[in-house]
């Protein structure tokens, strides 16, 4: 049985409230296109984001979410794992 890989980061960014956000996520271009396609409504529309926002797979939450590069704080660190932490992640299995 072979199992797939996923690219997830964690990034703490400052929210509009000035509030620090921490969050794991896996970047869209990151994802399978069948986990995209069973996570999204098709509305037929597009999001229109600042410069800088990215809609992101909260890992989490298990949700979508936005994340802020432009007022991101310290580097965004990057992890590899298993497709299975889509939907049944832990913290402690990364730190």
């Amino acid at each position: 049985m072979t199992t797939n890989n996923v690219i997830f980061y964690k990034g703490t960014f400052t929210k509009s409230n000035g509030s620090n956000r921490t969050m794991y996520f896996v970047r869209t271009k990151d994802l399978p296109n069948t986990f995209i396609e069973s996570n999204t409504a098709n509305s037929g529309r597009t999001r229109t984001l600042s410069e800088g926002m990215e809609t992101v797979w909260d890992l989490e939450n298990q949700s979508w979410r936005t994340f802020n590069w432009t007022t991101a704080n310290g580097n965004v660190e990057t992890f590899t794992g298993s497709t299975e932490i889509l939907n049944n992640f832990s913290t402690s299995n990364v730190e």
